[in-house]
C-alpha cells in the first residue's frame, strides 16, 4: 500500500475522536473547574465583543451584508436580527477587532473567536437551545481548535497561515453543527464540507489591513453554512485533515501529529490552558508589555530617566510584532499598532497601561509616544521556542544603571492567571468603554455566568446584542 492510498483509507483519528466525544459529552459530567472556565471564557469574549462593536461601529462593508436582509435568525451586536451566517460573520468581527479575546499560548491562536459567534448564530437559527447544550457546543468547538493548534509544529512565520481562522473553521463547525443537528454523520459531513472553505492567512497582519479581524467571522459564517448543508444531506470529504490532499499535507507541510491532537481527549482539556488577555494587542506583544509594566513599577519616578531599552523576544514574535519597519515604529492603523511590540511597550512605559483608550488616542503615535518608541530596540532570541507565545527579556539603561526584567509567561496565562475579580473588572471596563452603565454590566455578567441554568439562550443573546448601539 503506497503512502497516498494509506492516507485515503486510514481512519481520520482526530475528527473521529471528537465526533465520538460529541455523542457522549454531557455538561453535568464535565469537571467543575472546566465548566467554570467555559463561563469565564464567555464572559471575557462577550465583553470584548461589546467593546469591539463600540470601537468599530458598523462599517459600510458590514452593513452591506445586513442590508441584504433575509431570515431573522440571530441578532448582530448593536444591530438587527439577520440570517445566521451574517450574524456569525459580523459578531465574529466585533469579538476580535480589539484583539482583546482569548489566546491559547502554545497553539498561538485565538480559540473562541470563531466558535462562540458560530454557536450563538446556530442557537438563534435553531430557535431554542438550552444553556447546557450551548456550553457543550462551545467546549467542543474550542477544544478542537486548540488541539489542532498544539498538534501543529509549523509556526506562523513558516506557514503564513493564521491559525485562529484556519483551525477555527473546524472548531466553529463542530460547535455549530452540534447545535443545528448533532447526529454523528452530520458532524462528520460538516467537518468535511468546511475543509473546502477553510482559510486564513497573515498577509492582513503584514499590511495592517482590517481583514485581519474579519477572518474569524469568515470562519464562523462558513461553519454555519457547512452545518446547514451537512444537515441537508451534502456529503463532505472523509479525510479533511490527513487525506492525500488534506489539511496536514496541503496547509501544514505534514507537520501535524494526530496522536498529540487526541491525547487525553475527554479527560484533559486544552480549554483549561486558555489565556485571558489583559491588553488589546497581539498576544505576542504581551510578555514585553508585562515586563515593561513590571519595570515601570520597579523604577517609579526613575522611569522618566530611561535612555534606551533592549528587548529580546522569540524569533516568531520578532517576525510578527518586532521587525524594525515603519509600520511597527509609527503605526498608522489599529492593526499595525496592535502588532507592534514597540508601540505596545512604549504605551506601557509612558502610561502604565495598554487599553482601548490608547488604541483610540495613540494612532498614529503622539510625539510623547514616539519619544519612547525610538528608545526601544528589539532582537530575536534564536534559542526560544518556535511554536508558543514564549517570554522575553527587557533591559533598561539610564542614570539609574541597568535594570533587567525577564518574563516567562505574560499576565493571563494559566500559570499567571487573571483572577475572577480581574476578569469582572475587565468586563465592566469593556462595557464602560461602550457606554453601558456599571449596573447593567453587572446584570449581564451575572446572567452570562449563569448561562448553564437557562432553558433557552436566545434571550441572553438578545440582551448582549442590545447592550450597545449607535
Amino acid at each position: 500500500m503506497d503512502a497516498a492510498h494509506a492516507r485515503t483509507t486510514a481512519p481520520e483519528q482526530t475528527l473521529d475522536a471528537f465526533i465520538e466525544l460529541s455523542q457522549t459529552l454531557r455538561w453535568d459530567h464535565v469537571a467543575a473547574a472546566t465548566r467554570a472556565n467555559v463561563k469565564r471564557e464567555l464572559l471575557d469574549y462577550l465583553g470584548a465583543s461589546i467593546a469591539g462593536r463600540a470601537a468599530a461601529g458598523l462599517p459600510r462593508w458590514l452593513k452591506v451584508l445586513i442590508d441584504m436582509g433575509g431570515r431573522q435568525d440571530a441578532r448582530v451586536i448593536g444591530g438587527p436580527r439577520v440570517p445566521a451566517p451574517t450574524a456569525a460573520l459580523c459578531n465574529g468581527y466585533f469579538g476580535h477587532v480589539l484583539e482583546f479575546d482569548d489566546t491559547h499560548d502554545e497553539a498561538v491562536l485565538h480559540a473562541g473567536s470563531a466558535a462562540i459567534p458560530a454557536a450563538f448564530a446556530a442557537a438563534g437559527l435553531r430557535g431554542e437551545a438550552s444553556g447546557k447544550e450551548f456550553c457543550e457546543a462551545v467546549l467542543l468547538g474550542i477544544e478542537l481548535t486548540c488541539r489542532l493548534g498544539v498538534a501543529t509544529k509549523l509556526n506562523l512565520v513558516e506557514g503564513g497561515w493564521i491559525y485562529t481562522a484556519l483551525f477555527g473553521h473546524f472548531g466553529a463547525t463542530l460547535a455549530a453543527a452540534r447545535l443545528v443537528d448533532p447526529r454523528a454523520e452530520v458532524l462528520r459531513n460538516a467537518l468535511g464540507i468546511v475543509y473546502c472553505l477553510a482559510s486564513g492567512n497573515h498577509q492582513s497582519t503584514r499590511e495592517g489591513a482590517p481583514t485581519k479581524h474579519v477572518q474569524p467571522g469568515f470562519a464562523a459564517a462558513n461553519a454555519i453554512t457547512a452545518a446547514l448543508m451537512a444537515s441537508g444531506g451534502l456529503p463532505g470529504v472523509k479525510h479533511p485533515l490527513t487525506g492525500e490532499d488534506g489539511l496536514s499535507r496541503v496547509y501544514l507541510h505534514d507537520l501535524f501529529d494526530p496522536a498529540r491532537a487526541t491525547r487525553g481527549l475527554g479527560r484533559e482539556w486544552e480549554f483549561d490552558r486558555l489565556s485571558i488577555k489583559p491588553y488589546p494587542t497581539c498576544r505576542l506583544t504581551h510578555p514585553a508589555i508585562s515586563a515593561a509594566l513590571d519595570l515601570r513599577a520597579q523604577l517609579g519616578r526613575d522611569v522618566e530617566n530611561i535612555e534606551r531599552v533592549e528587548l529580546v523576544i522569540g524569533p516568531q514574535a520578532h517576525d510578527v510584532v518586532g521587525r524594525d519597519v515603519s509600520e511597527k515604529r509609527t503605526p498608522q492603523t489599529r492593526v499595525n499598532a496592535q502588532f507592534s511590540v514597540y508601540w505596545s511597550v512604549a504605551s506601557a512605559l509612558a502610561y502604565g497601561e495598554v487599553t482601548p483608550r490608547q488604541l483610540a488616542e495613540e494612532i498614529p503615535p503622539s510625539p510623547k509616544l514616539r519619544e519612547w518608541i525610538v528608545k526601544i530596540s528589539g532582537t530575536p532570541d534564536p534559542s526560544a521556542a518556535q511554536r508558543d507565545v514564549g517570554g522575553c527579556k527587557l533591559r533598561a539603561h539610564g542614570a539609574f544603571g541597568t535594570r533587567e526584567v525577564e518574563q516567562t509567561n505574560a499576565k493571563g496565562h494559566p500559570d499567571f492567571p487573571v483572577t475572577d475579580d480581574e476578569l469582572l473588572a475587565k468586563f465592566k471596563a469593556n462595557l464602560r468603554y461602550a457606554k453601558v452603565p456599571d449596573a447593567r454590566a453587572t446584570e449581564l455578567a451575572d446572567a452570562i455566568m449563569e448561562i448553564d441554568s437557562l432553558s433557552n439562550v436566545r434571550p441572553l443573546a438578545d440582551a448582549i446584542a442590545g447592550a450597545v448601539h449607535d
